[in-house]
């Protein structure tokens, strides 16, 4: 996301009392009106979807067989699919999974379209060469339908018979520079999370972003609602709590409609205090950082990206309870786990923003699978 500091659960249940009241991420009795002023369904009083058959994840694999139609169809929405691949796949009706994966390496196929082919493994490209991680049969699956993705210029919307179903929103450090919100706000955007602060990379010491305040009070100001993100290098379970309890403080005077985000992302090389973090120490510090919002009043989720969650097997998995903002940055995004929020792009565009910015979709379809 969310570029560093000097280098860069549980349901959303606030939006029940909040005046967007934005999405049915909460538990309980009743609806919840979003901007329009529609009822949405709570968690409780939805009956899950069962699983299909088959289990799959995409329509695009039967018995370990691709089309060569879908192949060709799919490589329509990537300019990188190189011609040379799609000449030696002419002339077949199919292909398998396993010669698919041999194309990849041999043509240097871009890793997200390779993705959209390959069920039970999260790809990820790594020069050359594919990662295969394996997808968690445990944990609980989404179901949204990436059928009703509309793609823009700089942005996204989920359509579901001719009407939006999520919420537009950016996130925002002291690296956008002055922000005009008034201009935001004109440019459609509903919800905005601010950078509160970070913890240095190296040193490990604590500070607050130096355009929060102007942040969330121009936000405010302007009718968009906000929540805030801290970005962590904590490692360790009493660090996360020193974190939480320094965002309860310099939240102060303000009311939030939305959560807290724990921002926990990998290391980006070996000066990063937080390289080698072990799966159960980062499910210790979102818990103990969520918890401790929470029991302040506040209400919390947790932020990665996708890559993190996938390399940290069993993590998804033991958060359920815990809301996820999920970062990919693909044209359409694999992440089988339950999320709320998708953090889809670094270089969006917005009237009263002179630099890029983050992209975000806040779902109002969410229900458990």
């Amino acid at each position: 996301m969310i570029k560093h500091g000097p280098l860069p659960r549980r349901s959303l249940a606030a939006l029940c009392a909040a005046a967007l009241l934005l999405c049915p991420l909460a538990t309980g009795a009743g609806k919840l009106e979003d901007l329009t002023g529609d009822a949405y369904v709570l968690h409780s009083e939805v009956t899950p979807p069962a699983p299909t058959p088959s289990g799959k994840l995409n329509s695009f694999v039967e018995d370990g067989v691709i089309q060569v139609s879908d192949l060709k169809k799919v490589a329509k929405e990537y300019s990188t699919v190189p011609e040379d691949f799609l000449d030696a796949i002419s002339g077949k009706d199919s292909i398998t999974v396993e010669r698919f994966e041999e194309y990849a390496l041999d043509y240097k196929l871009p890793g997200q379209y390779v993705q959209r082919f390959i069920d039970d493994y999260f790809v990820f490209k790594q020069g050359n060469k594919f990662q295969y991680l394996p997808v968690e049969k445990n944990a609980t699956h989404h179901s949204y339908n990436w059928d009703n993705l509309e793609h823009y210029s700089y942005e996204k919307d989920y359509v579901v018979n001719g009407r939006s179903r999520a919420l537009k929103g950016i996130d925002v450090s002291v690296f956008q520079g002055n922000i005009d919100w008034y201009s935001v706000k004109a440019d459609g955007v509903d919800f905005a999370f601010i950078r509160l602060g970070y913890r240095g990379y190296t040193n490990g010491a604590i500070k607050v972003d130096s355009n929060f305040h102007q942040n969330i009070q121009g936000a405010k100001a302007a009718g968009i609602k906000v929540g805030v993100y801290f970005y962590s290098q904590a490692v360790s379970r009493s660090e996360a709590i020193e974190e939480a309890q320094f965002c309860i403080d310099e939240l102060s005077g303000y009311s939030l409609d939305l959560p807290v985000v724990f921002d926990l992302e990998g290391a980006q090389n070996s000066q990063y205090r937080t390289l080698g973090m072990t799966t159960q120490t980062a499910v210790r510090m979102v818990q103990a950082f969520c918890d401790t919002v929470e029991n302040a009043g506040y209400q919390s989720m947790y932020y990665s990206y996708a890559k993190f969650l996938a390399e940290h097997e069993g993590m998804v998995a033991q958060l359920e309870d815990y809301d996820l903002w999920m970062a990919m940055y693909y044209r359409v995004p694999f992440f089988p786990y339950n999320f709320q929020i998708w953090q889809y792009s670094a270089s969006g565009r917005v009237s009263g923003i002179a630099k890029e910015v983050d992209m975000n979709l806040l779902f109002l379809d969410y229900q458990p699978s």
